[in-house]
């Protein structure tokens, strides 16, 4: 048990908010005559189907060897969110869920991740958990002849035939990072017909069924450590360094920056550490109309100075 205080307090108050009704449980009364709110251990453990006392000692952390497939009926049944599934989990094991309550949960991004997406000027794009595109700020389709972007990038970049002459080297140096991310996305989200259905697709063509095939290095997320060779729609070859994010929020969405350098590889600065020594981008000056000169002054506007 890694925090039982804290999960007797989620469920007891996840427990407090569910209406017996529902079930078609009655409430509880006090010795005073009074409904008591919400459900009961009693109510959970008829509910569950366990043995008397069972919950209880779920609750309050006194049952060795509390597994996550011992906490999901219990969710379904108080209606956990899930940040709140997440907490549950983390307390009583001391790790993540290895999969989410509601299946669709990842396909919907916040909108002002799209803000995020205007300001950059690197190729910026935001997917759901399955890879499909939620958005993509137009450096990102220049990457594509006739910026025809595809609706799901792991497709594209497995299956695509364009795709294996825009990602250079495409069965050496990203085939073997692309397949081991998809067979983590499936196992962390399986009831997620989209990757279901792609890696049923991807088991059909001979290159990247051989790799599903062969054990390979896991590799389930990119690292921005490395650049992966590429060929530019309008810019011509070059390498991709891939800085990966994921929108809080969204299990399993991803906010991807691909930086382009032409020429040579590039060669990344030592990785940064805390305390931060100042801001990583030009000051600029004080122009003399009054307005702050900033990127959107090179596209005709400007910003009130302070």
């Amino acid at each position: 048990m890694r925090d039982r205080e804290a999960m007797q307090t989620l469920l007891a108050r996840a427990r407090a908010r569910v209406d017996p009704g529902e079930f078609g449980l009655a409430p509880r009364g006090d010795p005073r005559g009074r409904k008591v709110a919400g459900l009961t251990h009693e109510h959970m453990t008829r509910l569950l189907g366990w043995p008397e006392h069972k919950y209880g000692y779920v609750e309050r952390g006194r049952l060795a060897g509390i597994e996550t497939e011992l906490l999901e009926p219990i969710a379904r049944i108080l209606h956990l969110s899930d940040h709140e599934w997440e907490a549950l989990v983390l307390y009583a094991t001391g790790l993540p869920p290895a999969y989410r309550l509601d299946p669709q949960l990842g396909r919907a991004v916040p909108s002002p991740w799209e803000r995020v997406l205007r300001g950059s000027r690197e190729m910026a794009y935001v997917n759901d958990a399955a890879w499909d595109l939620v958005a993509y700020n137009s450096a990102f389709s220049r990457l594509f002849r006739r910026r025809e972007v595809p609706g799901n990038v792991m497709r594209w970049m497995l299956l695509d035939p364009e795709a294996r002459v825009t990602l250079g080297d495409w069965e050496r140096s990203w085939l073997p990072l692309l397949v081991p991310q998809l067979r983590a996305a499936v196992v962390a989200n399986p009831h997620n017909r989209t990757l279901a259905q792609l890696q049923a697709d991807a088991g059909c063509d001979p290159v990247v069924a051989r790799y599903l095939r062969t054990p390979t290095t896991e590799y389930i997320g990119p690292r921005a450590e490395n650049a992966l060779p590429v060929v530019h729609a309008e810019l011509g070859p070059g390498w991709a360094t891939l800085c990966t994010a994921g929108p809080f929020g969204v299990p399993g969405g991803r906010l991807m920056f691909v930086l382009f350098d032409q020429g040579e590889p590039p060669c990344h600065e030592p990785a940064l550490c805390a305390p931060a020594t100042g801001s990583v981008d030009p000051t600029w000056p004080e122009l003399p109309c009054g307005h702050t000169h900033t990127a959107a002054c090179s596209a005709g506007q400007h910003n009130e100075a302070p």
